[in-house]
């Protein structure tokens, strides 16, 4: 999960400067109370839609000025390659929802991310009115205003046993005083793409480490997909049900990811994996016809193999699990890139002829449809 804080870190600069410029009069009145009063930024705020109105400046042309905050350059690109990798984006500020959707949407992004967490517009009309985030005020946290406390909604986020990994980009200002991993995104926000890419790929130093089953269950935990170690019944889909112990005593036997981020690189974890039988690939959009060659690497003991819903999985990905001659179960369906069928059915036939192949885009049902159907 990752969370951004908006002024400043995915804006160019604070999203209530081009507010504050509507008003035709110093607001230092409105200032000194914010600083020395109150210290709540949605009041502050609301003084200010109050002295717009008084203006006669409405509503309209100020949430119209919300949808031209303009962004930090790359956030779009970042946005679409965190959803790509089944991320989830949640917005944080002290300014306020209102302000944070209408400038996401007026950009086309407000359809990437999962949830806005910040002060509540209570009604825009005839003045726009933001209500605190906290409700009562928080006096805990010195670093924080009292109308919302980061903290305090991060360790919300951090006691969800669904999420492994949460990651804060901040502009560095009290951002990085949190008891979270903050990242200082003021110079350029760009620079992060290339951190999100280091989490799904190949760490040999953690190899030689951990051994190769764990570092590849970790690597499958971090991009959304399960293992299962031989022996054990369930599947590890988190961090902390990854068993302990020596690098040697447990092998992973099953690998399951279902829309998940890994990537053709990523399929270096399957080096050395001496006991892995079984795969199933579903819906992972970056796997491509050069991850399935990479399954050569556990070729003397993968049994079955199922591929199901995979977009850029063509007829030549397909003739590399011809060399994979211990295969006993190959389950494919509903491959859109695969334009002779019927020729790479009868490679594989001819090839693995001690192999059951299933190739119907009827079935079997995803394993998202057979869970909804026990539902």
């Amino acid at each position: 999960m990752f969370i951004f804080d908006f002024d400043d870190t995915l804006t160019v600069r604070s999203s209530s400067d081009p507010i504050d410029e509507l008003v035709r009069e110093n607001l230092s009145d409105i200032n000194y109370r914010y600083e020395k009063v109150h210290h709540c930024w949605n009041r502050r705020m609301n003084e200010v839609h109050e002295r717009l109105v008084e203006q006669g400046i409405q509503t309209e042309q100020q949430i119209e000025t919300f949808g031209r905050i303009e962004l930090d350059p790359g956030v779009r690109e970042l946005f679409y390659n965190i959803s790509m990798k089944n991320g989830k984006i949640i917005v944080m500020s002290n300014a306020c929802d209102l302000v944070i959707k209408e400038c996401l949407q007026a950009q086309n992004l407000l359809q990437y991310v999962h949830k806005i967490e910040s002060n509540p517009v209570r009604q825009t009309h005839p003045i726009i009115v933001i209500d605190e985030y906290e409700n009562p005020l928080q006096t805990q946290c010195k670093i924080c205003e009292p109308n919302l406390c980061k903290g305090s909604i991060i360790d919300k986020y951090r006691e969800k046993d669904e999420i492994d990994k949460i990651i804060f980009i901040g502009d560095g200002d009290n951002d990085s005083t949190f008891e979270f991993f903050a990242v200082d995104f003021s110079s350029t926000i760009l620079e992060f793409i290339k951190y999100c890419l280091e989490q799904v790929r190949y760490d040999r130093k953690r190899v030689q480490e951990i051994g190769p089953d764990r570092a590849c269950a970790e690597w499958l935990v971090r991009c959304g997909g399960s293992v299962r170690f031989k022996n054990w019944g369930t599947f590890s889909s988190h961090f902390n049900t990854i068993p302990a112990g020596a690098s040697n005593q447990f092998k992973i036997e099953e690998i399951r990811a279902i829309n998940a981020s890994i990537t053709s690189e990523g399929f270096a974890h399957l080096d050395g994996l001496s006991d892995l039988k079984k795969i199933h690939l579903e819906k992972c959009d970056q796997i491509c016809d050069s991850s399935i060659a990479r399954c050569n690497k556990v070729k003397d003991s993968l049994e079955s193999i199922e591929l199901i819903d995979l977009a850029q999985i063509s007829e030549n990905g397909l003739a590399y699990l011809a060399g994979l001659k211990n295969l006993k179960h190959i389950v494919l369906a509903r491959l859109s890139s695969v334009k002779h069928r019927d020729a790479i059915l009868k490679l594989l036939t001819n090839e693995l002829p001690r192999c059951t192949i299933n190739y119907n885009d009827e079935h079997p049902p995803t394993l998202e449809q057979k869970a909804n159907k026990s539902m």
